[in-house]
């Protein structure tokens, strides 16, 4: 990949839905909740279980709302990571 491929990813434009920006919203309150409060075993692990749904969700409407952009990004990325090894 050559600079005016870098400089295309960076000229990206990506749908933000408000469904995707409640799901970052919540996502990085519970995360600091995760990160900061002491929760008890019980509840960290739900705390735990309901990020990684979160993550889901986020990683779905991302996909749903921008199917070239990711398509794009994985391109890259996978490209990548041949050049590195």
């Amino acid at each position: 990949m050559d600079e005016n491929d870098i400089k295309n990813l960076k000229d990206l434009q990506f749908t933000i839905t408000k469904k995707f920006k409640d799901i970052v919203l919540e996502m990085a309150t519970t995360r600091q909740i995760l990160d900061e409060c002491e929760l008890s075993k019980k509840d960290r692990k739900l705390l735990e279980k309901h990020f990684e749904k979160l993550k889901m969700m986020f990683a779905k409407e991302l996909q749903e709302q921008n199917p070239i952009q990711v398509a794009i990004i994985r391109s890259y990325l996978s490209s990548k990571k041949e050049i590195d090894n």
